[in-house]
């Protein structure tokens, strides 16, 4: 049976590198790449300590040739590198899964309005195969009766940059839906007595938690808790990895989703 032949983007990452070391049973690293001034450039995956491989990490401006060779691109690094690297990707007509978060609302358009009916991909705030059960459950909230009011919380650890995470903002997304809320509260210091249209978001940075999601759904006597928790970000990595063997056998140019690929 051939490997699927992979390349991934923020190959030093604690994501990047993760996916690297859970693909070595079935997939066959051929491309590792890092931002331009990484100092890891040039090194061998073996020489960075991730797996055995003579596969050089090389530089963001040479993309193109990184990923010549791969069926699959994983890409997890920040906002500004997924908008210079995403036409690299269309024109050279490869499939791109990418999980960066933190995009802003006219940054995340412009990344699908570059990959739309060009190529096969696919974005998602969140690799896990848990969570994007979790979100297909969010989406029964709007049966509850009116009386139910819902929260969510998130706890990362210190070093993410981006608050809320992008997972937090993507069941907020789905709950806001299902159940009619239009305004996100952030800080409710800020106001007051809840309102009927609002839903709290909140985010909590500590330690070296992987990831805690919680969705709390209050009734006048009685609280439901659905909570997804990661022990490792090997979680992300394989559903990544399980992600980019779905794609590779997808052919239409579309922007696909985690809830395509569990889906099927």
């Amino acid at each position: 049976m051939n490997r699927i032949k992979l390349c991934v983007v923020g190959a030093c990452g604690r994501l990047g590198s993760t996916i690297i070391k859970e693909s070595i049973d079935h997939f066959e690293i051929v491309g590792a790449v890092e931002s331009v001034h990484n100092p890891n450039i040039d090194k061998t995956l073996t020489n960075f300590g991730i797996i055995e491989s003579d596969i050089k990490i090389t530089s963001s401006d040479d993309l193109s040739s990184a990923i010549s060779n791969a069926d699959v691109t994983i890409s997890a690094t920040t906002p500004t590198a997924e908008l210079l690297n995403a036409p690299v990707y269309v024109e050279n007509n490869k499939k791109i899964i990418i999980g960066t978060t933190g995009f802003s609302t006219d940054e995340y358009s412009k990344l699908v309005s570059t990959f739309n009916n060009k190529i096969p991909s696919l974005l998602t705030s969140n690799f896990s195969i848990g969570m994007n059960f979790l979100y297909n459950l969010s989406e029964l909230v709007g049966r509850l009766p009116d009386e139910f009011e819902i929260s969510i919380n998130e706890k990362h650890h210190s070093k993410k940059l981006d608050a809320p995470s992008g997972t937090a903002l993507s069941i907020a997304k789905i709950i806001s839906k299902s159940k009619g809320y239009k305004d996100l509260i952030f800080d409710r210091t800020k106001h007051g007595k809840r309102q009927q249209s609002e839903l709290d978001v909140t985010s909590e940075r500590l330690g070296g938690i992987p990831g805690i999601h919680e969705i709390n759904i209050a009734g006048q006597y009685e609280l439901l808790r659905l909570e997804h928790i990661a022990f490792s970000r090997a979680a992300f990595a394989r559903g990544a990895l399980v992600a980019a063997k779905w794609l590779h056998n997808i052919s239409e140019p579309k922007i696909y989703s985690m809830k395509d690929v569990i889906s099927n």
